[in-house]
């Protein structure tokens, strides 16, 4: 039997991430026009849409890469943007030939809160094993 997720409260659930008003331009050409969305934590989302449509912008408006034209993105009540968000991309100018598990490059997500050149200790190895 599937397991039953709880329904959503009303009004933005703490640790929700909410999008008003996003809206994206290129010069002169508007990709994305008052985006409104709300995701609630535990919930997996998707977006769907053809090719162009603009759910890579999307992302990268969430992600602080592309500029907003207007709107804005809150996560738990507070911007996004900062030391909050990691992202990993389709494509990637890195060479990823290396041997590398894993478990090595989620760990690599821990070395902003060790320290450069620290070892993650237990409770990076923790974060990473919950990731």
């Amino acid at each position: 039997m599937k397991k039953q997720l709880p329904p959503l409260p009303l009004g933005p659930a703490r640790g929700s991430l909410v999008v008003r008003d996003l809206t994206v331009r290129y010069g002169s050409l508007q990709v994305l026009q008052g985006i409104q969305a709300e995701i609630a934590p535990g919930r997996l989302t998707g977006i769907l849409g053809p090719n162009g449509a603009g759910k890579s912008t999307f992302l990268r408006a969430l992600l602080g890469l592309v500029p907003l034209e207007r709107g804005e993105v809150r996560y738990g009540g507070q911007a996004l943007w900062g030391e909050q968000v990691a992202y990993v991309p389709q494509r990637s100018a890195i060479d990823w030939s290396f041997p590398a598990t894993v478990w090595d490059v989620v760990l690599m997500g821990q070395v902003r809160a060790a320290g450069w050149f620290r070892r993650i200790g237990k409770k990076g190895q923790q974060r990473a094993a919950q990731a």
